[in-house]
C-alpha cells in the first residue's frame, strides 16, 4: 500500500492485568495514531496508563499483564522494484512477545527512552557495550564498526568525551549524561519511532532542557516520530504537535496541541490545565487542584470513571453509562457524554 504518512496506529487497544485483588484495566480501549517525523504528546496523571500503553507497543508488558483486545499497527517502510516507497503494515498485537519478528523490530524500528536510566542500563557493562550489542544484533556490523558508531552517537547526544565515555560505567556518569547514553543507544539503529516515557523527570530544569532540545534536533536529523510521555504540560506544549490525554486507562481527549491548551473540552483536560502554576498569581492565592482522587483500580466507578470528581457531572447518565469519544470538530475527539449531541461517536 501507499505510503499514508502514519508509523503507527493503536486502535481499542486494551490491556489488563488479572490479580488476586482482582483486574486491573491498565489499558482500557485507547485509539490514537502516531505521524511520520511527528511529536505525540500523552499525558494524564500517574497510573492513568500511560507507561503500559508504551510497553504494549513494543510487547514488553511485565507478566501477569497481557493484552487482550486491540490492534497496534506498525507502518513500515519498504521499496519496491521501481524505487517507490511503499508501506508495510504489521499488527504487533498478533506477534510473540518472545519472537524474532518482534525482537527485530524493537530497538531497531521502534526504540525507547525509559524514565530512570539506572534501572535500564546494566550496572556490569561499560556504556559502549551496551550500544555495540543493540548495533550489532540490528545492523549485523564488526565489533570495530559497532564501537566506531556508538562513539558517534554518544557524539550525536552531546556527550562530553565520546571516546572516552564509550568506556566507562553507567555509576561513572551524572543523571544527565546516563539519560544521553540511552538517547544515543535508542538511536543507533536510526528508528522510525521514539519512545520517549518520562525521560526528564529525575533532571535538574537545567538539565531537562538540554535533554528535550537535544531530541528535537536528533528528530529533525533522523526524521522520525516521537512519542513523548509526561505529565508535565509544559513539556507537552514546548514538543507535541498533537496531544492524548488519558485518565484510567482511556483516551478520554485527542488532538492538536494548539486545541489541547487553548479549547479543551474534556473536563478532566482543563482541570489539568487549571492546576498548572502561573505567572503573576499572588503569593498567597492557592493553586486550584482536581478534587478527589484517582479511583481504586480494583474497582473503577461504573460509568465514566472521572464523574465522581467531574464538576460537569451529570446524574443519573455519567454514574450509569459509558460515554462513547465525540468528533467534536475535525482531528478533535472527546470522550464525555457533554458531547453527545455532536455526533460522530466512535
Amino acid at each position: 500500500m501507499e505510503d499514508n504518512g502514519l508509523v503507527l496506529e493503536v486502535h481499542n487497544l486494551k490491556t489488563y492485568f488479572s490479580l488476586i485483588e482482582g483486574t486491573v484495566r491498565a489499558v482500557d480501549g485507547a485509539d490514537f495514531v502516531v505521524k511520520r517525523g511527528q511529536t505525540l504528546g500523552v499525558v494524564g496523571e500517574s497510573g492513568c496508563g500511560k507507561s503500559v500503553t508504551a510497553r504494549s507497543i513494543l510487547r514488553i508488558v511485565p507478566h501477569p499483564g497481557r493484552i487482550v483486545e486491540g490492534r497496534i499497527l506498525l507502518h513500515r517502510r519498504v521499496h519496491n522494484a521501481d524505487s517507490f516507497t511503499m508501506t508495510e503494515v504489521v499488527d504487533l498485537t498478533a506477534l510473540n512477545p518472545r519472537g524474532k519478528e518482534i525482537r527485530s523490530i524493537r530497538g531497531a524500528e521502534i526504540a525507547m527512552v525509559f524514565q530512570e536510566p539506572m534501572t535500564s542500563l546494566s550496572p556490569v557493562h561499560t556504556i559502549g557495550t551496551q550500544i555495540m550489542e543493540s548495533i550489532i544484533l540490528h545492523q549485523g556490523l564488526s565489533q570495530a564498526e559497532a564501537r566506531e558508531r556508538a562513539v558517534q552517537m554518544l557524539d550525536r547526544a552531546e556527550m562530553p568525551q565520546p571516546g572516552r565515555t564509550v568506556d566507562q560505567y553507567p555509576h561513572e556518569l551524572s543523571g544527565g549524561m546516563r539519560q544521553r547514553a540511552m538517547i544515543a543507544m535508542a538511536l543507533s539503529c536510526s528508528p522510525s519511532l521514539l519512545i520517549a516515557d518520562e525521560p526528564t523527570t529525575a533532571l535538574d530544569v537545567t538539565t531537562e532542557a538540554q535533554i528535550l532540545e537535544l531530541m528535537r534536533e536528533l528528530q529533525r536529523e533522523f526524521g522520525m516520530a516521537i512519542m513523548y510521555i509526561t505529565h508535565d504540560l509544559g513539556v507537552i506544549a514546548e514538543m507535541a504537535e498533537e496531544v492524548v490525554v488519558m485518565y484510567m486507562g482511556k483516551v478520554v481527549e485527542r488532538a492538536d496541541v494548539d486545541s489541547v491548551f487553548y479549547t479543551p473540552q474534556h473536563p478532566y483536560t482543563r482541570a489539568l490545565l487549571k492546576s498548572i502554576p502561573k505567572l503573576g498569581r499572588k503569593s498567597r492565592q492557592r493553586l486550584e487542584s482536581i478534587k478527589g482522587s484517582v479511583p481504586d483500580p480494583y474497582s473503577i466507578p461504573v460509568g465514566c470513571p472521572f464523574h465522581p470528581r467531574c464538576p460537569s457531572f451529570i446524574p443519573g447518565t455519567c454514574d450509569r453509562e459509558e460515554p462513547q469519544s465525540f468528533q467534536v470538530k475535525p482531528g478533535h475527539n472527546v470522550r464525555c457524554h457533554l458531547y453527545a449531541d455532536a455526533g460522530g461517536g466512535e
